[in-house]
């Protein structure tokens, strides 16, 4: 029930807050167009402090001028309180909204106001301010165009007059660049056709060296060959005259016949030998 009781008187107290800051807001009055118009001279030359300490006299307040405390007291009585906890309740509860909303509200919420109705004046400077300077600026433009115009001018005339220097400078400079490649690659020219001759005689002697080089051992190789044909068909020659000189010498032997007188028994033994070794003679002729 108590703390009932409390949320009941905070909420009594946001409300009185809630309408005091409503009549506050209501109180606040703007200036005339003159008025603005007059002041804006010493507007502009004044701080924010300054402004705030020549505010139109809102004062500060606090919870108690804010509050009906005897309303709470009887409420917090008749809730069943003793005389001692109603006086408490009711300083802790000014003490806690003093802390917490109006000494924020003294030091944030009036000087907001003020600088609310100040800035009144401001933007009302600030309107007359931003019209001159838009004169000022457009016919500061119009200046700035016919000089920018001019310098045009100018500037495409001195650009032509460069384009022109710039081409002939150029065009001096590509001539002898020109000749000057044209020495260097007939200089080139001569040293890689010397170079070349020299590849071909080196190149024609080293080829026509090995060509020498093989060409006696070709040479050589045949003579050799030759030599050693020669001797085999010697050999040959020398072995046939000899074979054919014992064949011969064989066929010019004459033949030795020894008569005597054998008994037909003998007789028949004695042709078989000799029927033999006519034989073989007669292989060994037909084998030379």
């Amino acid at each position: 029930m108590m703390i009932a009781s409390l949320r009941g008187i905070a909420r009594s107290a946001w409300r009185a807050r809630a309408f005091h800051g409503a009549a506050v807001r209501r109180t606040a009055t703007e200036p005339p167009v003159g008025a603005a118009s007059e002041d804006i001279p010493s507007f502009f030359n004044k701080l924010p402090e300054k402004l705030i300490l020549e505010s139109n006299g809102m004062k500060p307040t606090t919870a108690e001028n804010q509050l009906d405390t005897l309303r709470y007291y009887k409420r917090l009585r008749a809730e069943g309180f003793s005389s001692q906890q109603t006086n408490y309740i009711i300083q802790l509860l000014l003490s806690v909204l003093n802390e917490q909303f109006f000494d924020h509200y003294n030091s944030r919420f009036l000087r907001n106001m003020e600088l609310e109705n100040q800035s009144h004046l401001f933007h009302a400077a600030e309107s007359e301010l931003r019209y001159s300077i838009q004169n000022s600026r457009e016919s500061a433009i119009n200046e700035q165009s016919l000089q920018l115009m001019k310098l045009n001018r100018e500037l495409h005339v001195c650009r032509d007059e460069l384009n022109e220097l710039l081409i002939n400078l150029l065009q001096k400079d590509s001539r002898v660049d020109f000749s000057d490649h044209k020495s260097e690659n007939t200089l080139l020219q001569r040293d890689i056709n010397i170079r070349l001759r020299d590849c071909n005689n080196r190149i024609g002697t080293k080829i026509i060296g090995q060509i020498k080089f093989d060409i006696e051992n070709l040479r050589w190789q045949t003579t050799r060959s030759g030599l050693f044909a020669v001797l085999i068909l010697v050999f040959f020659i020398m072995s046939g005259a000899s074979i054919s000189r014992r064949i011969a010498a064989e066929h010019d032997k004459p033949v030795e016949v020894v008569l005597h007188t054998v008994e037909p028994e003998e007789r028949e033994l004695d042709d078989l030998p000799l029927a033999d070794e006519q034989l073989l003679k007669g292989a060994d002729l037909d084998d030379l």
